[in-house]
């Protein structure tokens, strides 16, 4: 065996555990990405995968979604107000991100109440903690 097959074997593990690392450390990136998409592109059906029981996201007939939360608290969203956007955070330390349904306006004056849905992260999977809808 050559004495550069030791240094080959080390770099390559300290890669691998490099690789394995990042993975880790960037799950939470990927998880939120994959939510935001399937929310704000409507794929509501791999949203609702994606949530930890007892969370819950279904379409209604009329277009519209119940949501539940992660108290078994139930919210229903006019079709007209979706899709969810991303809100950023709000330095509020109880969630991770927040989306928010706005729906249709005239001249910057919401037709309905917006709804905003509280997220907290848990590996791959996201946590309803509470929905606001704002008066």
């Amino acid at each position: 065996m050559s004495k550069i097959a030791p240094f080959g074997l080390l770099a390559l593990l300290v890669v691998i555990i490099g690789m394995s690392v990042y993975w880790w450390l960037d799950q939470p990136r990927r998880t939120t990405g994959a939510f935001v998409g399937n929310m704000y592109h409507e794929r509501y059906e791999d949203a609702a995968n994606m949530l930890q029981p007892p969370c819950a996201i279904q379409v209604n007939n009329d277009g519209g979604l119940t949501i539940v939360d992660q108290n078994g608290k139930s919210t229903s969203v006019l079709k007209v107000q979706l899709p969810f956007i991303v809100g950023g955070h709000d330095g509020d330390q109880d969630h991770d991100f927040l989306m928010t349904a706005l729906g249709p306006s005239t001249d910057g004056i919401l037709h309905d109440p917006p709804v905003t849905l509280y997220l907290t992260l848990d590996g791959s999977e996201v946590s309803i903690e509470s929905v606001e809808v704002h008066q």
